[in-house]
């Protein structure tokens, strides 16, 4: 009767399970040593880096605009000015303002520089345009690095040299002899051959890693403490179970089989009801498992960012993504399972509630991406994407995007909706112990 047991019950193997989890943990082993060699060698670069802009930095050469800029810049380039205009050009952010300076000579040059004046230089602007009696300031000592004076600052200095002279005299043919090709950027520093942002990859990739390591390291380590304890569980149920069929008396022993029987009603059934008694033994400790909300409520999130990218990514090529919907619920369901250790009714909700909110999540981060767009046309830089997430409701404002914004989530949740219908009445109807 025992290997009748074992037949219907289709053991799992949890051997393999094991197995299994250990080649998962060595993989997390591996991938948190990668992580870390990634993360040191990321250290070097910025020690490297660190170290060459020191150099650099404690070095100063007179700024010539004649001179073309380069991105290797092995010292500060300075000049001492007398006179500074008011600003001609500013930045879409409104950060960075371009002056024309002038030195003791008269000739000028153009000046990036960040925020608003201080006290210093609003001197020099009042000495440019007061009266011819006011005495000469005490020079401002500029330090910056040489850059390339772009097209439309270009035609911004050529409006703002003749309106300040009252005179067309400045135009694209004898720009450079007045101003040159370079402009005098004090809002960076010289670098020298450092690169910082080598280092920062290697630091950021190497996180990434080492996330990973951990989290697969957790969860390989917790699956194969789950399969030797759901092993042991088997065992001793079975041994139990074989123990008490050996132990029922055999008919000739018995005075009166069916008093017996009577008296034990166990007794009376097959080997089949047994095989059944056994698997709802297990079902029912499978589903007494308290599940992790915390965990589950991470695996969840980051389930449906594989929906998120996905959204993101057909939305490049011009459409709605409301088909990643249901991949942003599956995923979180998926994630939800592994991470809190089984799917509950609870679990359940709390994933498409994480979907739901990521359908939104996913809708913002394409507008964003449209704005950081544009606006990277003027300047690619991380500080315009800061700007851009923290001025994102005035932004999508002032360019008028909130009715796209509102019709493209209404026919993403709608799409969403019409592609997750079954598995989100699935959900509403789960019972708990019915996970197919």
């Amino acid at each position: 009767m025992n290997q009748g047991i074992n037949r219907q019950m289709k053991p799992v193997n949890y051997k393999k399970q094991k197995r299994n989890a250990l080649v998962g943990i060595v993989a997390s082993v591996f991938v948190t040593v990668l992580s870390v060699i990634l993360a040191v060698t990321g250290m070097f670069f910025y020690l490297d880096a660190s170290q060459e802009s020191r150099i650099s930095q404690a070095k100063e050469t007179p700024f010539n605009p004649l001179e073309r800029a380069t991105s290797f810049q092995d010292s500060y380039k300075t000049m001492d000015i007398v006179g500074l205009s008011y600003d001609f050009a500013v930045d879409f952010k409104e950060t960075y303002h371009y002056y024309f300076a002038f030195d003791d000579q008269g000739y000028p040059i153009i000046v990036k520089m960040k925020g608003d004046l201080t006290p210093e230089y609003q001197a020099l602007v009042d000495f440019l345009f007061g009266d011819e009696s006011m005495e000469m300031p005490k020079p401002v000592h500029l330090r910056g690095v040489a850059a390339v004076i772009e097209d439309d600052i270009q035609e911004l200095a050529i409006e703002g040299m003749n309106e300040m002279y009252e005179e067309e005299f400045l135009d694209e043919d004898n720009f450079q002899d007045y101003l040159g090709i370079s402009l005098l950027d004090t809002t960076q520093k010289p670098m020298g051959h450092g690169d910082f942002s080598v280092a920062y990859t290697f630091l950021g990739v190497g996180a990434v890693f080492l996330m990973i390591g951990v989290f697969l390291l957790v969860l390989n380590v917790r699956n194969r403490k789950a399969a030797a304890a759901a092993e042991e569980r088997e065992k001793q149920l079975i041994s139990r179970m074989s123990t008490y069929v050996s132990d029922a008396p055999s008919v000739e022993e018995r005075e009166d089989p069916q008093s017996m029987i009577d008296q034990n009603p166990a007794l009376n059934q097959g080997p089949q009801s047994q095989v059944e008694n056994l698997e709802g033994i297990f079902r029912q400790q499978e589903e007494s498992r308290e599940s992790n909300l915390f965990l589950g409520i991470i695996g969840a999130i980051g389930g449906s960012l594989v929906g998120v990218a996905l959204w993101l990514v057909i939305s490049l090529v011009g459409f709605i993504a409301g088909v990643a919907g249901f991949v942003m619920l599956k995923f979180a369901l998926l994630g939800y399972q592994k991470l809190s250790g089984r799917l509950d009714r609870k679990g359940a909700f709390i994933s498409l509630f994480v979907a739901a909110f990521m359908v939104f999540g996913a809708n913002v981060l394409d507008f964003v991406i449209a704005i950081c767009k544009a606006y990277f046309q003027f300047e690619a830089s991380f500080d315009t994407v800061r700007f851009v997430v923290m001025n994102f409701s005035s932004l999508m404002t002032e360019l008028d995007m909130w009715n796209g914004f509102a019709l493209n989530l209404v026919i993403g949740y709608g799409l969403s909706i019409w592609s997750s219908f079954s598995l989100i009445r699935w959900i509403l109807q789960y019972k708990e112990g019915r996970q197919g």
